[in-house]
């Protein structure tokens, strides 16, 4: 029994339907009302491609397929912020994403109404019904996972031509049939379906194995921040103690001198010397010997590059966090914030203000740089990596989970503000 081909149409909803997917999990290139007018031109326009092309001699067959692949490739590329190769990797998958819902559906319609038109009500709506299952199990088990800063897939040249080797032979074996046989039996559309499926379920694994790598490249770079802050507490330790026995001697020595002399300048120089080496002594006492050492090697940090840092900490208050998570939020903050100020030419502007206090029943710590230009945020409210500190809020963010706590990051009238709020309980 030879059975009727997918109406074009269904073809032209089926592809949009896949890019749109897409255009929904990541970061659209244009608003709201930019992303619509885009993407119903282009359901119009290449539902009129398809339908005008539907009757074309074979030999013009795969010029016109290739021709609707890349229109879905610039559709993506225009609708999405998305790298060349990430375009065309999303591109492969909807392309086979597209022949497998459309193959679908219409094999269940030849089941169901062999004799029923396309265009027919009872075959509309099971159209319908198969689409919103299909794309809708798609985008909430894999693409909906897909973050949306730019990047967000992170593609190589290598996995694009794999997925588009991989799309490809999936569509050739899948329509071989049709071109040896020249007709359209039930058969045949069981081995497009099937192998249409089949390289949808590839390019799925390959999507996992690309997240997985994405996510290990993450947990390096978070672990490469643990490492580094927990080895300049170490050092900062070691050169503070170094500093304090240095002071301990100059007090032995202006002890010393006072008791062989005493003219009055000599005197009072030596009383400001004195009473210079006591402020030291007493700034960055916080109550709690880690916080002291971060504080107070970052200070002489900030001195040394015309910095203006401030800080207001009750140190007791994180008495029941080891060294390894005061150094990761700490440290991780205070880093980002001397990075962001340093790169600002007025000396004047390069401020830090630092709090760590008790406020219903939570603990805040509170780190704000002066920063004139808004960091670009992640969906989840993270700056992205390269854009003040992406990976290291990123562990203070997995450290502070760690007790139940919450990070939130904001800018407003040129303050970049981070807050990291933990249960007091946790005391």
């Amino acid at each position: 029994m030879t059975l009727p081909d997918i109406p074009r149409l269904y073809t032209a909803l089926a592809e949009w339907l896949a890019c749109l997917l897409y255009l929904l999990a990541l970061r659209p290139r244009f608003g709201r009302v930019g992303t619509v007018l885009l993407g119903a031109g282009w359901l119009v326009g290449m539902g009129a491609f398809l339908q005008l092309t539907g009757h074309v001699p074979l030999v013009w067959w795969i010029p016109c397929m290739m021709a609707a692949v890349a229109a879905m490739y610039l559709f993506l590329l225009l609708g999405c912020e998305l790298s060349a190769q990430d375009a065309g990797y999303c591109c492969a998958r909807a392309f086979i994403l597209a022949e497998f819902a459309a193959s679908l559906e219409w094999q269940l319609h030849c089941l169901l109404w062999p004799d029923l038109p396309g265009g027919h009500p009872l075959s509309l709506l099971l159209m319908v019904a198969v689409y919103a299952v299909v794309y809708g199990f798609v985008f909430w088990f894999d693409v909906r996972r897909m973050g949306r800063h730019v990047g967000a897939i992170g593609a190589s040249w290598r996995s694009l031509a794999s997925a588009v080797v991989m799309a490809l032979t999936a569509f050739a074996v899948s329509n071989l049939s049709f071109a040896q046989a020249g007709s359209n039996t039930m058969s045949v559309f069981y081995i497009r379906t099937l192998v249409d499926f089949a390289g949808v379920l590839i390019l799925s694994i390959q999507q996992e194995q690309l997240r997985e790598a994405r996510l290990h490249e993450e947990l390096s770079a978070m672990d490469n921040v643990l490492h580094r802050q927990y080895e300049q507490y170490r050092q900062s330790k070691e050169n503070i103690h170094l500093l304090n026995r240095r002071y301990h001697d100059l007090k032995v020595q202006i002890a010393a001198i006072r008791a062989e002399r005493d003219p009055g300048k000599q005197a009072a120089a030596l009383d400001e010397m004195e009473s210079g080496i006591r402020m030291y002594e007493a700034q960055n006492k916080t109550g709690n010997p880690v916080l002291d050492t971060l504080l107070t090697a970052k200070s002489l940090y900030c001195q040394q590059h015309e910095i203006n840092l401030t800080c207001v900490a009750d140190g007791h208050l994180l008495d029941f966090m080891p060294t390894a998570d005061i150094c990761t939020i700490v440290g991780t903050a205070l880093d980002n914030a001397t990075e962001s100020v340093e790169a600002i030419p007025d000396t004047e502007k390069r401020l830090i203000r630092t709090a760590v206090y008790a406020q219903n029943g939570f603990v805040m710590l509170r780190f704000e740089n002066y920063c004139e230009t808004a960091p670009e945020l992640s969906a989840d409210g993270t700056p992205r990596p390269g854009g003040h500190g992406g990976y290291g809020i990123k562990s203070i963010r997995a450290t502070a989970q760690k007790y139940g706590g919450t990070v939130t990051v904001h800018w407003e009238n040129n303050w970049f503000t981070l807050r990291v709020l933990l249960p007091e309980t946790q005391k």
